[in-house]
């Protein structure tokens, strides 16, 4: 005689079968091997609960991923790594509490990026991404979890020793210095002129000529891809835009508008970067379905953002181009005079 599966046995089947990868519910039930209704009732409660979500929801096809909310647009990871990233934010909380002290959020993924970048760690293997203040962890950092080693690194002293020379060198520098010296270490270009534009526009009198040299750069330093066209052009819209603003008035006067619109821009950027890191891994090569099931939906909705915000901006600059005045040379007046008496009779 079978055994009938539990409604709760069944349900910690598909939790398990969605850790590595997002799967129909068609794909799930043959896995499962329970019938078509019953996984969708199972669905439909897991993700009521926030285990699972839909990700894609069509007539015929509806596409579920596991929540596990511990990475960044809940890309997977294996359970191996997840026991690693955790064993090494361990690591570093309890050399940051040797201080006395709890690390910042960026703090704790710094000190990772550099463990993990370190031939001696052993730890390459663990996913590490670019995005919106630089080179980060898959995994999210949280200072406020109770990481615990749940695995034995296998170079555990050496990892240790890298994150007290780590703290000993950085223990006193702000977040904000922290992501500017890992963008110059590992020499990003567009993540270095993005700091030097801020640093320009947050100064009370603004260089025009060094911003535009910053821009210039930027917009030289920007990604050719044929996949995602939208980032040069974009860029180009906006360092054009910014330059023909500044004929017309002083961008200072504009600049809080300039910021956000830069910041929506750069978000759509990071994001991008983002997938770029990954679609460069072997485990993620791929790319369809790194867009289709993760990542699409980030970044159409930054592209949009950056777009409006452009054109916002672009809107202010065309208000400008209307309110010219032009200033008549006084033969052309003489001219205007003359002819305004004029029928059209001999």
């Amino acid at each position: 005689m079978v055994n009938r599966k539990t409604a709760e046995q069944i349900k910690d089947e598909i939790l398990s079968i969605l850790k590595e990868e997002p799967l129909s519910i068609d794909q799930i039930r043959k896995k499962v091997e329970s019938n078509w209704s019953t996984i969708n009732s199972y669905l439909e409660e897991l993700s009521k609960s926030g285990k699972v979500k839909e990700i894609i929801s069509a007539d015929k096809k509806k596409i579920y991923q596991r929540v596990f909310g511990d990475t960044y647009f809940d890309i997977p990871i294996t359970d191996l790594e997840r026991k690693k990233f955790r064993a090494l934010f361990s690591l570093i909380m309890k050399k940051y509490k040797e201080r006395n002290k709890t690390p910042t959020k960026t703090e704790l993924a710094k000190a990772a990026v550099k463990v993990i970048n370190s031939q001696s760690s052993g730890l390459a293997e663990l996913p590490t991404v670019w995005y919106l203040y630089g080179m980060i962890p898959l995994m999210i950092a949280n200072p406020s979890q109770n990481y615990s080693e749940e695995i034995q690194l296998e170079h555990t002293p050496k990892i240790n020793s890298i994150i007290e020379n780590y703290i000993q060198e950085n223990h006193e520098k702000k977040s904000k210095q922290l992501q500017r010296e890992q963008h110059i270490e590992y020499n990003d270009a567009l993540y270095c002129l993005s700091d030097s534009f801020l640093d320009e526009v947050q100064k009370p009198n603004w260089d025009k000529e060094k911003i535009f040299d910053i821009l210039n750069n930027f917009f030289i330093a920007c990604p050719i891809d044929n996949e995602f066209q939208e980032v040069f052009w974009l860029t180009d819209r906006f360092v054009s835009t910014v330059r023909k603003l500044s004929y017309f008035d002083n961008l200072e006067n504009h600049k809080i508008k300039i910021l956000l619109v830069f910041d929506a821009l750069w978000k759509f950027i990071a994001t991008y970067k983002f997938y770029k890191t990954l679609s460069n891994q072997k485990r993620f090569l791929g790319k369809e379905s790194l867009v289709n099931l993760y990542l699409g939906n980030a970044l159409a909705v930054r592209k949009d953002c950056a777009q409006e915000a452009i054109s916002d901006l672009h809107s202010i600059y065309w208000s400008k181009l209307d309110d010219r005045e032009i200033k008549e040379h006084p033969e052309t007046k003489k001219m205007k005079a003359i002819m305004s008496g004029w029928t059209g009779e001999d």
